[in-house]
């Protein structure tokens, strides 16, 4: 019998639940507006035009707005970083905000990272002292040159975890060779 290799590996699922009744009560959340897509796709070079259309706007001057903070100005669980060739280092600074829709709790970092990448996050812990409080940290992800495939993916991840909840956000370093 062959063994089936999902070769998208951290690009075939979220960071979302895969516990209906746990999504119930997720601990920690990543908000997003309107204006936060807007941003990121200002970002990712879409123009006005496509993104006032997307979004049922008149027009969006992505030149007149604030940019998005971070390496990818997007708040959101999963990170990805794009290994350039070439470099010795490439470098991704991720700025998330999390909101506390649980308990006052202390969450604390935890970092999975493979060989050849140095992963950090400031603050290493975050306290919630009500619910619906807010806490931003900042991932930096430092990774050397991947090895020259067709396609090379390393998985890595941050876990925040407190005494009743575990937040897994997937980070994903990936090279595409010309």
């Amino acid at each position: 019998m062959s063994q089936r290799v999902n070769k998208e590996a951290e690009f075939a699922y979220g960071a979302g639940q895969l516990n209906p009744t746990g999504a119930i009560n997720p601990g920690l959340i990543y908000d997003m507006d309107e204006m936060t897509y807007i941003q990121f796709l200002c970002h990712e070079g879409y123009n006005g035009p496509s993104i006032a259309h997307l979004v049922g706007k008149k027009s969006v001057n992505c030149s007149s707005l604030l940019p998005g903070f971070g390496y990818d100005a997007l708040n959101y669980p999963s990170m990805q970083l794009n290994v350039i060739n070439g470099r010795r280092q490439t470098v991704g600074v991720f700025m998330r905000s999390v909101t506390n829709v649980g308990p006052p709790s202390v969450y604390n970092a935890t970092i999975k990272a493979p060989k050849g990448v140095e992963i950090t996050v400031n603050p290493k812990s975050l306290v919630f002292t009500r619910s619906l409080q807010k806490r931003c940290f900042k991932v930096t992800v430092k990774a050397k040159p991947v090895a020259s495939t067709a396609f090379a993916m390393l998985s890595a991840s941050l876990v925040w975890k407190s005494n009743r909840h575990t937040v897994r956000s997937p980070i994903v370093i990936y090279s595409l060779q010309d």
